[in-house]
């Protein structure tokens, strides 16, 4: 795929209308985010064709207007994935190259005309995700994504590693995967400086549970601090979601293996992304008021809006070679884990529902329990111990442990939707 232009999620076959036209390689994100927050059935975004595009590198350094001082250097990432800066007819989008044939990053080579399977699933994913979260109603809370080919150059002096960089400029002929800007910088950013973890404080509680129900539902595996943007205003935005509904765990080549849906989000908890920042040292430890439980309750129990309660009431009754033909999904497997999430989350609820979802998970942690303390508490095990299991990833079970709030209360008032079963909830340690 880094030589066609041709997409085989754009095949599916649809009679729902798109949200938004695709005009070359240029997307309305604004227009179609105002039609699929409508009751209108549109999901993701006209098929798009190829363009010349006059690329930039994204700043190296960035920061909130109210926090202006405390600017921080945007990270470069550890996967072989660039990022750059498109200007187009409707804004500045940035454009995703999972691999740019003549720019080894991190040692990962590619070549020009050869079909490479990395891009090939994440391009599939990229536009079945927009389908699925539109039709959810769910896009509000995430960046719109589309895929085009594109002509260009990418410009000298991009990293390749943090300590090189590739001198002269590439030439571009391939797929990129566009995203609508996310306004603010990375939590991440916002924690290297002194005053930013306060803001953390301040979030609306439905992004924070939009964001966590969104994670479960679409099996987010890798949902840190990097890839979740905040404003000065404490808005949130979900960024980097080419690698759910499984994609991330997926092992084609092992026809017995079951790992079909690795859930790892900082909003949820009984993950590694949660269990390491909950009582972390790591941005004053305020990422920990990102568990959705401190907005709703120690329960952990939700309501759901009625356009997801219906969306998952579709996928629950729906084959899976249903699902994969409607919403164009790039295995049979991310349709049944689908299908099995949704069965759970509306005949158990979410607290069951997820730890059913880490079921799986929890076989493969016991597994090593001779060799790592997979199924101890935080406070149980010394910080040696814990650094034995904080970034393993065989298996991203870590044990459900209560919420830390430090004191947090929650902010519902003006909420579009009030997600609390107990609406009396307002806060706890």
């Amino acid at each position: 795929m880094t030589a066609t232009g041709r997409v085989s999620g754009d095949d599916v076959v649809t009679e729902h209308p798109v949200c938004a036209p695709c005009t070359g390689c240029s997307v309305d994100w604004k227009r179609a985010s105002e039609q699929a927050q409508l009751d209108s059935d549109c999901r993701g975004h006209g098929q798009c064709s190829s363009c010349d595009i006059n690329f930039n590198r994204i700043n190296e350094t960035y920061s909130l207007k109210r926090f202006a001082a405390e600017k921080s250097v945007r990270d470069t990432g550890a996967s072989s994935a660039t990022v750059l800066r498109a200007n187009l007819e409707h804004g500045r989008p940035f454009v995703k190259f999972v691999c740019i044939p003549g720019l080894p990053r991190h040692h990962t080579i590619c070549k020009k005309g050869q079909l490479w399977e990395p891009e090939a699933h994440l391009v599939v994913n990229t536009l079945s995700l927009q389908r699925l979260s539109d039709f959810c109603g769910m896009q509000g809370i995430s960046s719109r994504s589309w895929v085009a080919h594109v002509r260009g150059k990418s410009p000298a002096g991009l990293p390749l590693d943090p300590m090189n960089n590739h001198p002269v400029e590439v030439p571009l002929d391939q797929l990129g995967i566009f995203s609508s800007p996310a306004p603010g910088i990375a939590l991440s950013a916002l924690c290297g400086g002194p005053k930013g973890p306060d803001l953390l404080m301040e979030i609306p509680s439905h992004q924070v549970v939009e964001a966590a129900l969104f994670d479960f539902v679409f099996c987010a595996g890798d949902r840190h601090t990097q890839n979740v943007f905040i404003d000065d205003n404490a808005n949130i935005r979900l960024i980097d979601n080419d690698n759910l509904l499984g994609q991330q765990v997926l092992d084609t080549h092992n026809p017995n293996n079951r790992r079909l849906c690795a859930v790892s989000s900082l909003f949820l908890p009984g993950n590694m992304e949660s269990w390491r920042l909950r009582k972390s040292g790591h941005c004053r430890n305020r990422v920990s008021t990102l568990d959705y439980r401190c907005h709703v309750g120690p329960r952990g129990l939700v309501k759901l809006r009625p356009k997801l309660e219906s969306c998952l009431r579709h996928f629950a009754a729906t084959d899976v070679d249903g699902l994969v033909s409607e919403f164009g999904l790039g295995r049979p497997e991310f349709a049944e884990s689908l299908k099995q999430r949704a069965v759970d989350l509306l005949e158990h609820g979410l607290p069951e529902a997820l730890r059913r979802a880490g079921l799986h998970e929890l076989k493969i942690a016991m597994a090593h329990a001779h060799e790592r303390p997979v199924n101890q508490t935080w406070d149980s095990i010394s910080p040696r111990e814990r650094e034995k299991i904080a970034n393993w990833r065989d298996s991203m079970w870590r044990p459900t442990e209560p919420a830390v709030c430090h004191g947090m209360r929650p902010t519902w008032e003006g909420a579009p939707f009030d997600y609390r079963v107990d609406t009396s909830f307002a806060g706890s340690a």
